[in-house]
């Protein structure tokens, strides 16, 4: 049985040979560095001991840690493991990990075999060539991660240089400098008719001092992205106003970002009643998109929408209604980044975490009516607009605020072509109800 066990040694050598070189490669993931260090030293330490010991209790510790390193490979490969930060998402199989993985499958099966042929035989020279095998096989997959960028299919953050002051309220660089715009097409570039419209009169916002928005680290790799943990640890819960949110379990922000997350929300929900009546929006310069019949109809302020300010609360972009009937409710705002801005900027993507999901439209088309910025459709399957209308270009990243129940969490997007398009797939898109939620 001892010749036999070499071959469970060499494999669990070699699995743990290529669980160390992962180490480094998830530094950004403290937890999970250190689960790969422990599996690194449970597999090279029992693999050394097995080469001159094979009494019971070695062969039972063997089978438990090459047993978790099978299963808890399985477990990434399909679900994800939601209590290690870096493994919440399920990945797809690489080949060094596929390698790691089968080198673990082969040393728990030699381990069974030499238990179960302990009376038989085997020639020194096979285990010479299993030693060959094992050594040859962890080179060859410790060489494909040699260069290479562990991905988890984020895309890697900007800095657009924005600022976010004291009162949470986001400032691009030039914001001092940014002059009230005219009326142009939910910060896009739609050709004007020759009936040109008047430009809003802008409101004054109180100036406050602005501060380094903190960020997230940026490291040399792309990482699993704050959506992503959130998703996987049940975020978004179901939103009602009049009770206190519940961030506890959720993972993917920090406690500086969840309170910059929950303060948007509360002043939200005391500065938008300012607009509850529909007309003191249109008295205030709001007009509308024409999308009352979706359900739900956006108002717009485009003195607002290229200011160098957004998440204001007092001075929203847009305000949503909900429409029944004749009656119209306000149920949330639309805060609209300025023109140019990514949704990846790293200010936007630290701002909440992954609590917020940023979301842009890529596919409406809009047309003046009586020189007011109209919503006319959406691209067709052709990709063509509805005559007389031209599709948005250069749409900017924006996130709803609700201040009235929402089953998607209080950043909920409007469902089907009102949700727009984000950089994260919808399985981790923290403002949808989705089968992952």
């Amino acid at each position: 049985m001892n010749e036999r066990m070499r071959w469970a040694a060499y494999a669990s050598i070699g699995a743990g040979v290529l669980h160390g070189t992962a180490v480094g490669l998830h530094a950004d993931h403290p937890t999970l560095s250190r689960v790969f260090l422990m599996m690194t030293l449970a597999q090279v330490v029992w693999g050394v001991v097995a080469l001159s010991m094979t009494n019971w209790s070695v062969l039972a510790v063997g089978s438990v840690v090459n047993a978790v390193a099978v299963g808890g490979w399985i477990m990434t490969r399909t679900t994800g493991v939601s209590f290690v930060s870096g493994l919440e998402i399920a990945e797809r199989p690489q080949p060094a990990d596929t390698i790691c993985a089968t080198l673990a499958l082969v040393s728990l099966m030699a381990i069974v075999w030499a238990y179960v042929r302990r009376d038989a035989p085997t020639h020194s020279l096979h285990m010479i060539n299993a030693a060959y095998f094992c050594i040859a096989v962890s080179l060859v997959a410790a060489w494909t991660v040699t260069g290479h960028a562990h991905s988890h299919g984020e895309l890697p953050t900007v800095d657009g240089g924005l600022t976010v002051d004291a009162n949470g309220v986001i400032i691009s660089p030039s914001a001092s400098s940014v002059p009230p715009v005219d009326d142009t097409v939910a910060s896009s570039s739609v050709s004007s008719p020759s009936a040109g419209t008047t430009p809003a009169t802008p409101t004054k916002k109180k100036a406050t001092s602005t501060t380094i928005a903190p960020t997230t680290t940026v490291h040399s790799h792309v990482t699993t992205s704050d959506q992503a943990k959130a998703a996987a640890s049940g975020w978004p819960r179901a939103y009602d106003p009049a009770v206190p949110i519940n961030l506890s379990g959720i993972q993917g922000f920090t406690p500086e970002q969840g309170a910059r997350a929950l303060a948007l929300v509360e002043n939200a929900k005391r500065d938008l009643p300012t607009y509850a009546l529909y007309q003191s929006a249109i008295n205030a310069g709001y007009v509308s998109i024409g999308d009352g019949s979706s359900g739900f109809e956006h108002l717009i302020k485009y003195s607002l929408l290229n200011d160098g300010r957004f998440l204001d609360t007092t001075a929203p972009e847009s305000l949503v209604y909900k429409v029944v009937g004749t009656t119209k409710t306000l149920v949330s705002a639309m805060f609209i980044a300025s023109t140019g801005t990514a949704s990846n900027d790293i200010t936007l993507t630290s701002y909440a975490g992954g609590l917020i999901q940023w979301h842009t439209h890529n596919n409406l088309c809009w047309k003046y009516v009586n020189g007011v910025p109209k919503v006319a459709g959406v691209l067709d399957a052709a990709g063509n607009c509805p005559a007389g209308s031209a599709l948005q270009t250069g749409g900017a990243p924006m996130v709803h605020v609700w201040i009235t129940p929402h089953a998607c969490g209080p950043f909920a997007a409007l469902e089907g072509q009102g949700a727009g398009v984000a950089d994260e797939p919808d399985s981790v898109r923290v403002d949808k109800c989705n089968a992952a939620h």
